[in-house]
């Protein structure tokens, strides 16, 4: 004898159980993907950093959490608003020394994308002079473009690429890996560098900053909204850089089958 009314019950309550596990799963999740440094998705007015490495970064000057829906990612909660206004800033603490392979990302909205402005990464010092070599890897907008800035051999290997809109939601990528850097916006690569060799040098203890150059050379900084910024310590493949811009890390596909697979089951079995 069927009985539709507790097969229902029990139908949601396993359901709002499966999703509970899915929250607490898709951080254990981002801790296991393959070379994640650190991720801040902004969401729920926080700057905590989703990797669980510990890079926790706090809002300094005028820098607000917007409680709106964020870049155009699945379940996004929220985005960090700057002033362009130098010491508006996300100061991550001490940046990861990457001298090479890495991968570098984020989610912006600016609000004049023919100025130059900062949008994530680590420079390369901690001096309070604004001196060359100034960066170490970085990501920002110049002149309507995406900006890549990366120190090899004291040498600031910048350049621009592709197209960046005011107004509009953009999705700017970064890989080195010691052979050549290679530059993505809204998952298509725009710039490949192959002359770009060597290592990155640093000097000092400088801070991975979003939306500032330094957390002691300020200057630069970023106008509007910024969301889902990460870093890896290993370059990502052109289509792992297409999955993270759609989805977001933190709603992975591995999570997401095994989601809809014992959905399915517990579908079938009441």
């Amino acid at each position: 004898m069927k009985r539709p009314f507790w097969s229902a019950m029990i139908v949601s309550l396993l359901f709002a159980s499966l999703l509970m596990v899915f929250a607490s799963a898709s951080t254990a999740q981002l801790k296991n993907i393959e070379g994640l440094v650190a991720y801040y998705t902004f969401d729920g007015g926080s700057a905590n950093d989703m990797s669980t490495n510990g890079h926790d970064g706090k809002l300094v000057g005028g820098a607000t959490f917007v409680n709106d829906d964020g870049a155009p990612v699945p379940n996004g909660k929220g985005s960090v608003e700057f002033k362009r206004q130098p010491g508006n800033a996300v100061d991550g603490g001490p940046g990861e020394k990457l001298e090479k392979n890495l991968t570098l990302m984020a989610w912006a909205k600016v609000t004049e994308a023919g100025v130059t402005q900062y949008v994530a990464g680590t420079p390369y010092d901690d001096g309070a002079a604004w001196d060359a070599p100034w960066v170490g890897y970085q990501i920002g907008v110049r002149g309507g473009k995406m900006a890549t800035w990366l120190n090899i051999a004291a040498v600031d290997a910048e350049y621009d690429s592709g197209v960046v809109k005011a107004g509009e939601w953009t999705h700017l990528a970064f890989t080195f890996s010691g052979n050549e850097a290679i530059s993505y916006v809204n998952g298509e690569e725009v710039a490949n560098k192959p002359d770009r060799k060597g290592k990155i040098e640093f000097e000092g203890e400088p801070h991975f900053m979003i939306g500032e150059r330094s957390h002691t050379a300020k200057g630069e900084p970023f106008g509007e909204l910024i969301d889902e910024v990460a870093l890896f310590n290993r370059v990502l493949t052109p289509a792992e850089i297409k999955q993270a811009m759609k989805g977001g890390l933190a709603l992975t596909v591995q999570y997401k089958g095994k989601l809809t697979t014992t959905w399915g089951n517990i579908k079938t079995r009441y």
